[in-house]
């Protein structure tokens, strides 16, 4: 029989479902602090990070050598149509009036909620993202609601930090971690 007493006592395993992060957009405009919870009516926001690769093979190897040397992060959406419901009407408007530029950017916070920060009552771990909306398709079906898609692309890289859902603040740690 093994000795366990030198085993360090685990804590449960828990599985972390997908309401278990909140997403939240700026609404508006690119340096918006107005953010609103992705919920209602977004039925898919799916975080693709594509990484960009470098391979070499050394003349000493068989095999290359891979190195990730960034990201072209981006998420796609896919949602129900529904009015006054401020999210899915601002990315809409923006598949509407066909808006480009800094018109279509949006800041997006993903907020970890299984990731509480120590000492503080609803204040989580989150990173924000200037993105672009690239609202690609308003698809309406006999009898059906209408769904749009899409995608939020990011622009530049991520800020660490914490984010207060009461509040609604973001606030960048200064680690950057």
């Amino acid at each position: 029989m093994a000795d366990n007493t030198n085993e360090t006592p685990q804590e449960p395993l828990v599985d972390v479902m997908a309401y278990d992060e909140a997403r939240y957009l700026g609404i508006g405009a690119a340096d918006s602090t107005n953010f609103q919870l992705m919920n209602v009516g977004v039925s898919k926001m799916e975080e693709n990070t594509s990484p960009k690769e470098k391979n070499t093979q050394y003349v000493g190897d068989k095999s290359d050598t891979t190195k990730v040397t960034g990201y072209s992060n981006a998420f796609s959406l896919e949602m129900d149509l529904i009015k006054n419901q401020v999210v899915i009407e601002d990315l809409h408007d923006i598949l509407y009036y066909r808006k480009t530029g800094v018109d279509a950017q949006r800041p997006v916070i993903l907020v970890d909620l299984w990731k509480p920060i120590e000492g503080q009552t609803g204040v989580y771990r989150a990173r924000k993202i200037l993105t672009t909306a690239s609202m690609t398709g308003k698809i309406p079906a006999p009898g059906e609601q209408i769904k749009l898609n899409g995608d939020l692309k990011g622009i530049g890289d991520f800020q660490y930090g914490t984010f207060d859902v009461a509040t609604r603040a973001f606030t960048e740690s200064s680690n950057g971690q």
